[in-house]
């Protein structure tokens, strides 16, 4: 059914309608909500509209979606940000992370939409302070980030600013959770938040261990994809090492305190890269997926996301670990 608020049906402006903002137009309009896609380019609204149709295919094939022209109902793209800001809830920003782009950006928003409507920013690395300081309605404006593709997997970081108003972050969680999407509650900005800075520290050491020689890519590749990452795909680090250890995760962290810490110490996160190693990994990569193939590569990404979420639900035993409400099919009625 669709998203309703105490008003009715839940309204999102979704603006720029690049990778992430196409997406959350999906996820959006997936939990019921009617979406307004706004871009100032016809030219990124058609390819938008191209990978919306995919993943509607998709969510019907996997029986998430009744009939595929339910996301085209939903989703409405427009190039007039006057119309996508007309009577919304919320506002999900996903233009360039360039702080000048943003504020620019969220200065409008501010000026047009309603004081009652809650400004989220995708931001993956930009404290939102850095942007709304300032902004008369900078009361209502707050970091609503996913992992992306944000229409496939529910993690999404909340977090505010030190400017925050309650209502403008009890309303975006709310609004989160109400589309079964599970909230990474951020209490202070930093920079990079939760999700990136975890990412990042991976990469760091990644292309430090490529960078001196010590593996291929390739080898970093399968580490993930046949190990580490088929256990984080049901359990988190700390659920991990609680699970590595007889006696739990004391037992894991303190029966060789001495060694966590060298290990720790030794691992380069800030490894000073160069750009002769960034082409070496392209290279590597392209063998497997050329540049001109990224969108098809992306949907098969997504579908395969798409059938190990709905296994991992399915499954009772892992109810415990894999956090968050059952993703239910969406229906066709209003």
């Amino acid at each position: 059914m669709a998203r309703t608020t105490q008003t009715g049906t839940l309204r999102v402006a979704c603006v720029g309608a690049g990778n992430i903002g196409r997406s959350w137009a999906i996820a959006y309009a997936m939990g019921g909500a009617e979406v307004r896609l706004f871009d100032i380019s016809e030219a990124a609204l058609a390819r938008a509209w191209t990978f919306i149709d995919a993943a509607a295919d998709d969510f019907v094939a996997a029986g998430r979606l009744e009939r595929k022209e339910l996301l085209r109902e939903r989703i409405h793209a427009v190039t007039s940000l006057t119309a996508a800001l007309d009577d919304v809830h919320h506002v999900q920003e996903s233009v360039s992370d360039d702080p000048a782009v943003k504020r620019a950006v969220f200065a409008e928003l501010d000026a047009l939409a309603a004081p009652s409507v809650t400004i989220g920013s995708s931001s993956g690395e930009l404290p939102v302070s850095k942007f709304t300081e300032g902004l008369p309605g900078a009361g209502r404006c707050l970091l609503v980030h996913p992992v992306n593709p944000p229409h496939i997997l529910r993690a999404i970081e909340i977090c505010p600013t030190p400017w925050t108003e309650r209502w403008a972050l009890d309303a975006c969680r709310t609004m989160v959770e109400s589309m079964g999407m599970v909230p990474v509650d951020v209490t202070r900005e930093i920079n990079g938040y939760v999700i990136n800075r975890l990412q990042y520290a991976l990469i760091g050491e990644a292309l430090h261990l490529v960078g001196e020689g010590y593996c291929e890519p390739k080898a970093i590749d399968a580490a993930i994809k046949h190990g580490l990452g088929l256990r984080w795909a049901f359990l988190g680090p700390f659920e991990t090492s609680h699970l590595n250890a007889t006696q739990g995760y004391r037992e894991y962290m303190l029966t060789d305190e001495a060694g966590a810490r060298r290990l720790m110490s030794d691992i380069r996160a800030d490894y000073a890269w160069d750009h002769a190693l960034i082409e070496r990994i392209h290279g590597y990569l392209i063998q497997a997926m050329r540049s001109e193939d990224i969108v098809q590569h992306q949907q098969r990404r997504d579908r395969q996301l798409l059938s190990l979420m709905q296994h991992l639900q399915e499954q009772p035993q892992l109810a415990a670990a894999v956090d968050g409400p059952e993703t239910k099919p969406v229906r066709g009625e209003r």
